[in-house]
């Protein structure tokens, strides 16, 4: 028997339906179904209630939603290392793989080991304070942003890279990305598409006020550091959630997680395939 975990996008009705049809597939085939405490009221005595943490020991994560909802389950159980298979009820869903018509195949297929994993790099990030303090500020799966805050000036930074001045610029912000987040935020600041078999950061300002305003690929054993300079102030995001303030004086640092995110993969596509089916691009 194997604990399955379910995470669903509670805002979408076709998630809940079939989120109770998965549940009771799985108990028919003699494993448990586990959902969170805090959501067990939405698939009622279905399955099992578990605590947040407990997430870390499911022997699979089963996500459905989009990638927003594959974020949390990430968050939730992935940088423990559990397998996360992901059911497509969003938009791109770059980190989801089946649609809703495939998830049982899926499921059996994952189950009984016929599946590959794709391991995906993270993103760890703290803050330094002036007084020496320092703040942990976790891993990440796609990107930590340094941001001006809303009506904010524009941040003077310097830039430091494998522990060598790069540069000073001022920007809106700063965004350290992995090759999935390649994908993300980064993309849409004309970041480079990175294959996630690659352990880098992207390094990509927004809104640069600088000559050099080209995005950076760094090595695995490089840390990338952000001094913040000149009176400025912004946030750290990340993967979209506020994380902490910064402000002169300060200096964020970033580097290649320890942590690997493990998602579920029953297609032989490549990552590239999947690239161009995502945006629709012409492959004949």
């Amino acid at each position: 028997m194997s604990r399955v975990g379910l995470l669903l996008h509670y805002a979408k009705p076709e998630a809940k339906e079939l989120g109770m049809k998965i549940a009771h597939w799985l108990q028919d085939q003699g494993h448990e179904p586990c959902m969170s405490v805090t959501d067990i009221d939405q698939l009622g005595a279905v399955a099992t209630a578990i605590e947040r943490e407990a997430f870390a020991g499911v022997d699979l994560l089963v996500v459905l939603g989009g990638d927003g909802t594959m974020l949390h389950g990430i968050e939730l159980a992935g940088f423990a290392g559990v397998p996360i298979l992901g059911v497509n009820l969003g938009y791109l869903g770059f980190l989801t793989e089946v649609g809703p018509d495939e998830v049982y195949e899926a499921l059996a297929c994952a189950l009984g080991g016929e599946c590959t994993l794709d391991e995906r790099s993270t993103a760890a990030a703290s803050v330094v304070r002036p007084d020496g303090s320092v703040e942990d500020l976790g891993e990440a799966i796609n990107e930590f942003s340094v941001e001006r805050g809303v009506g904010g000036k524009v941040v003077q930074m310097s830039l430091t890279i494998g522990g060598q001045s790069f540069t000073t610029f001022g920007a809106d912000g700063l965004i350290v990305a992995t090759p999935t987040g390649s994908t993300a935020y980064a993309f849409s600041m004309h970041g480079p598409v990175v294959s996630p078999q690659l352990r880098c950061l992207v390094v990509v300002a927004v809104g640069p006020h600088a000559l050099f305003d080209r995005p950076l690929v760094v090595a695995d054993d490089q840390d990338v550091e952000v001094a913040v300079r000149f009176g400025g102030r912004g946030i750290v995001m990340a993967d979209g959630n506020r994380r902490t303030e910064i402000e002169e004086g300060d200096i964020f640092r970033a580097k290649v997680g320890s942590s690997v995110v493990r998602l579920v993969r029953i297609a032989p596509d490549s990552f590239f395939t999947r690239v161009a089916r995502r945006f629709g691009l012409p492959n004949t």
